[in-house]
């Protein structure tokens, strides 16, 4: 049976012969108009007398698929009927047949339509089963016992979403200013440190500014100006799991645990790729030549470089684990070559060495956004129960030609095999083509309230998406998207953070 009951007291956990039996006795002296609800012997109406059992659609194939799979939930305390996963955009919901089961107290039934586009009208559910009903405006279902003695009123609700629920939602409201001190920031290099957000900022007149914020999704930064007893190379900035790194102008290494505070390492590196764990790792010049390189040295088997291995341009470098692997797997994609040449290719590590993963599968560019997420996969048979996949997505960049890239790529296998993302999936006009933009994921607690829940209900319950309950209302975690500067065609720095997530993930979970 497709339905999920909740049931509002422990009453209504009882046998139902029990309760049954119990409520015979009292039927007859239920809902007068002179009864005192103070006097102890007024008899009480038991839901369960008027409880509907299950509720379904009937199938119909010229509707959509596995009509009659939908899963409907019966909140019997507030009298709701809805279901929480929401149609696909654009069913038909204005001639549906239902499938109601109720009380064997019931000896009458009505759908009552009212606002409908096709239809309004009442069926008599008791001789019309079949009838179809227009769900497009509201629609309610009163059933009573005999003489309706006992009498209850149903909101029946399909939902169908708005929009499509596996889109990315780049909204023009969901726009904010870098976290600068004064306006028309030069430079800007953003990085995540165990859940803040930390930003080195060079200002229009060459000062620096370290904002931090552990609200991203508001807008919320402390700022700081900083004075440096080195020359940054603002782009160099690096996290890892314990520590921010950067580079000066003559390749010295430093670290802070902070941002405002820097201890040099007294290693020299010609570049940070990023973190990985708690150490830095990088590209540094020995007598051996260029060579892989690590801070604080661990695993890494500090050898040449491979002749292909893009030494500078590459994207953000993100680390992965899954079941699959041993140790943590970190990923850059594209970059530029020794050659001047752009790579196509992603790069892998593991800890210990660098492969190349995949090559030939999105264009040659360099400056792209590598980005972590999810995404949803349905077929004809299973698009109400769609399938969740971390994916892997490439924005931005600069091709060989000199053009700036606007297709999202995706990745359905950890990076080994690339595709263009779907039309819904891609980047709206309003966000301009850019080059080096740095991208955070971070989850944000959402709510809503289980009593208004048939409402803004979703489609599907992520699994990666943690939820809890308390009292009457559902939290959850989503996870949003930041799109933070990046460089216009001229080089000049956009002033703007862009906030988006997948339609389906800023619904509330199905529980």
């Amino acid at each position: 049976m497709n339905v999920k009951v909740n049931k509002p007291s422990l009453l209504k956990l009882l046998p139902i012969a029990l309760i049954s039996a119990v409520m015979v006795m009292g039927i007859a002296s239920c809902n007068k108009k002179d009864d005192d609800p103070d006097d102890e012997t007024a008899t009480i109406v038991y839901l369960p007398n008027v409880a509907v059992t299950s509720f379904k659609l009937k199938a119909d194939k010229n509707v959509m698929a596995n009509l009659d799979s939908v899963f409907f939930t019966i909140d019997l305390e507030h009298g709701v009927i809805y279901n929480a996963d929401s149609l696909p955009k654009g069913t038909p919901i204005n001639k549906l047949v239902p499938s109601i089961s109720y009380s064997s107290y019931i000896t009458s039934a009505s759908i009552i339509m009212k606002g409908g586009t096709t239809r309004n009208d009442t069926v008599n559910y008791v001789k019309n089963p079949g009838d179809s009903i227009d769900f497009t405006g509201n629609v309610s279902l009163v059933i009573a016992t005999a003489n309706d003695e006992m009498k209850k009123t149903y909101t029946l609700k399909v939902n169908v979403h708005k929009q499509e629920p596996d889109s990315l939602v780049w909204n023009e409201m969901a726009v904010a200013q870098l976290p600068s001190r004064l306006s028309s920031p030069r430079n800007q290099k953003t990085v995540e440190l165990n859940g803040t957000a930390v930003t080195l900022i060079e200002e229009k007149d060459g000062s620096l500014t370290i904002s931090t914020s552990g609200d991203l999704y508001n807008n919320v930064w402390t700022k700081n100006a900083v004075t440096l007893p080195f020359q940054p190379e603002v782009r160099s900035l690096t996290a890892s799991s314990s520590a921010l790194y950067l580079l000066d102008s003559t390749g010295s290494l430093y670290t802070s645990s902070d941002g405002l505070s820097w201890t040099s390492t007294g290693e020299f590196w010609n570049k940070i790729i990023g973190g990985y764990g708690d150490t830095a790792i990088g590209l540094k010049t020995t007598s051996s030549g260029l060579c892989y390189a690590q801070y604080p040295l661990k695993n890494l088997e500090e050898k040449a470089v491979d002749t292909d291995f893009p030494i500078g341009g590459h994207s953000n470098f993100v680390v992965h684990s899954n079941k699959w692997t041993s140790s943590p797997v970190g990923f850059f994609c594209g970059g530029e070559m020794a050659d001047g040449s752009l790579s196509d290719a992603v790069w892998a590590f593991d800890g210990s060495n660098w492969i190349p993963l995949s090559e030939g599968s999105f264009p040659a560019m360099k400056g792209a956004s590598l980005i972590p997420y999810y995404a949803f996969r349905t077929t004809t048979t299973s698009a109400l129960k769609p399938t969740e996949l971390e994916v892997w997505m490439i924005l931005g960049g600069e091709t060989s030609d000199g053009s700036f890239n606007r297709t999202l790529y995706i990745s359905y296998d950890n990076g080994v095999n690339w595709r263009k993302g779907d039309t819904l999936l891609q980047l709206p006009d309003v966000i301009p083509a850019m080059t080096e933009c740095d991208n955070i994921v971070l989850d944000t607690e959402k709510d809503t309230q289980l009593s208004d829940a048939w409402k803004v209900m979703a489609s599907n319950k992520p699994a990666k998406v943690k939820w809890n309950i308390d009292g009457n209302t559902l939290y959850w975690d989503c996870p949003f998207i930041y799109l933070i500067g990046g460089f216009a065609p001229d080089r000049s720095l956009y002033d703007t953070i862009w906030r988006g997530a997948l339609n389906r993930l800023q619904d509330a979970p199905i529980i």
